[in-house]
């Protein structure tokens, strides 16, 4: 793992056998520690610089010293800078720590249905790079307006025991709404949604063609109530289910109903395949 490109450009990505990459995550987990802990530093350095200029300014008042007063000045604005400075520092890893705990989880849940030695491939963002979608007036409100914006932030792809090759990408979705209130101040509203878009490449000597199975299956594929699945196609080769999920703590759920739905029309299809 190239920790120091991970902290730069706010990416990882390799392609490994999944032990390897379970051991990646632990030296993510421990960079994140040592990020907090740095920013932790900071802003006591900045406390103990803007204590020792305001003590400086104190003894300043009291000697009229000039030299004292400079030093208070010195003193007081590295504690400011130092402060500023622990909020910039490594902010996109620290704001979307949340993504690595959710990449962590899903390994967890590959980890049952997948060899230790499989090369899996993944990409995880851990620094906003969203697209605009498109942008339109948000007409319930005075100057209104309205940005539709997406973000692949986390894909992993590669076989389970069974031949199966598994493909997810995890998009954030994010709506930002900005207007002015009666009091003519100008607000922004933004809220997130993630879409979750899985396929399953399955093996026909396995499975034969899942289509018939998928059409004698009358009940949907069950998700946690903030999800819903939008879309499920099924071909003679791959199961895709598309979902989308209000909340992020309900993503890796999800993602396991959504295998276990996916699962239940492909060993239907193999009690009849030929």
């Amino acid at each position: 793992m190239n920790a120091q490109q991970l902290r730069t450009v706010g990416i990882y990505e390799a392609r490994a056998p999944l032990q390897s990459l379970c051991g990646d995550l632990e030296r993510i987990g421990n960079l994140l520690v040592e990020i907090e802990g740095m920013r932790h530093k900071l802003r006591l350095s900045a406390g103990m610089a803007m204590f020792a200029g305001l003590a400086c300014a104190i003894a300043a008042g009291v000697t009229r010293t000039n030299a004292l007063s400079f030093c208070a000045f010195l003193a007081f604005t590295l504690g400011v800078i130092l402060f500023i400075y622990s909020f910039v520092y490594c902010r996109n890893m620290h704001k979307h720590h949340d993504r690595y705990e959710l990449m962590k989880e899903l390994f967890r849940i590959l980890l049952q249905d997948a060899d230790k030695k499989a090369k899996f491939s993944v990409r995880l963002a851990m620094k906003a790079q969203a697209k605009l979608l498109r942008e339109e007036p948000f007409l319930e409100r005075t100057n209104g307006k309205q940005q539709f914006f997406a973000e692949d932030f986390l894909s992993i792809q590669g076989p389970l025991l069974d031949g199966t090759v598994l493909s997810e990408t995890i998009t954030e979705l994010t709506r930002k709404r900005s207007y002015k209130n009666p009091r003519g101040k100008t607000k922004t509203k933004t809220r997130n949604r993630y879409a979750l878009l899985l396929s399953f490449g399955y093996p026909a000597d396995v499975y034969g063609d899942a289509r018939a199975a998928h059409g004698a299956l009358s009940e949907e594929i069950r998700v946690p109530p903030s999800a819903r699945v939008r879309d499920v196609g099924v071909s003679e080769k791959e199961i895709a289910v598309k979902a989308l999920v209000q909340l992020e703590r309900e993503i890796p759920q999800t993602s396991a109903m959504v295998c276990m739905g996916a699962y239940r029309i492909l060993n239907l299809a193999r009690r009849g395949a030929p």
